[in-house]
Order: C-alpha cells, then sequence, then structure tokens
C-alpha cells in the first residue's frame, strides 16, 4: 500500500488554473509598475522580434483578430509606440513598425519580465524548469 494518498490533494487540474491566474496576475502587475500592460508587452515584443510586419501577421502572431488587434494597434499608435506604414507594393497592407518610445517601453518591459521571471522561478533549477516548459508544450498539444 502506498503512503501517497490522492485524497489529500486538490484536484492537479484546480491548481494549475489557479496558479496560471496568480502569476498573470503577478506578471499584469509587473508590467504596470514598468508603465505597461499584458496587451502592449505582447504586441511590442511581436514588433521587436519581427520588426516590420503586416496587421494582420501581427495578430496572427500575438493570438488576436480583427478589431480586438485594431483597437490595441489603434491605442499604441495613439500612445506614439508604434507606426502604421503603407506597404510600396500593396496599398491595402499596413505594415507595423516600434517608434523609439516603442523601442524604449519594450526596453523597460523587457527587464521587468526577466526580473518577474528570476522571481517566479527562484528556487527552481533549470532543469526543473526545462520540464516544466515541456510540460506545457504537452499539455498545449493536449488542448490543440
Amino acid at each position: 500500500m502506498s503512503n501517497v494518498t490522492t485524497s489529500n490533494h486538490s484536484p492537479l487540474g484546480r491548481q494549475l488554473v489557479f496558479t496560471a491566474k496568480a502569476v498573470r496576475e503577478a506578471f499584469e502587475q509587473a508590467l504596470s509598475e514598468a508603465g505597461g500592460s499584458l496587451g502592449i508587452w505582447f504586441v511590442l515584443s511581436a514588433l521587436s522580434d519581427e520588426g516590420l510586419i503586416s496587421q494582420s501577421a501581427l495578430g496572427g502572431h500575438v493570438h488576436l483578430e480583427g478589431a480586438t488587434i485594431t483597437h490595441h494597434i489603434d491605442r499604441l499608435e495613439q500612445l506614439g509606440l508604434v507606426r502604421r506604414k503603407t506597404d510600396p507594393n500593396d496599398r491595402r497592407v499596413r505594415n507595423l513598425e516600434l517608434t523609439a518610445a516603442g523601442e524604449r517601453l519594450h526596453r523597460l518591459l523587457h527587464v521587468a519580465m526577466r526580473d518577474f521571471e528570476q522571481r517566479v522561478f527562484d528556487g527552481i533549477s533549470e532543469k526543473q524548469r526545462n520540464e516544466l516548459r515541456a510540460t506545457l508544450e504537452r499539455i498545449s498539444a493536449n488542448l490543440g
């Protein structure tokens, strides 16, 4: 007979959902303290990674569609963080790029994200982090 009983443990799915919620809230707080938000972080990071990119490609990159990505881009453009440019090869396509202010904010948010990750993963070995990464990828694949 095993010494481990499952009756004293909450369901793993429940723990995963509550942990994900706590991580998201703490991450959003860290980004807010650095002058950003989760939406701003996603868009600025994608533009930093990709460079000049079309609005529709950006939407696919950050998993947002249509009006939602347009709303984010409109707001970031008003804040002076991104710039829309008409594609010279297809005037119907609007490409996006970071402005100097967008690059500065992205650097600040990147530092906040790295500090956040250090805090979250304190005491967790690189091996455990890699196992977690593989487990999360497997969970995503199972759901996809």
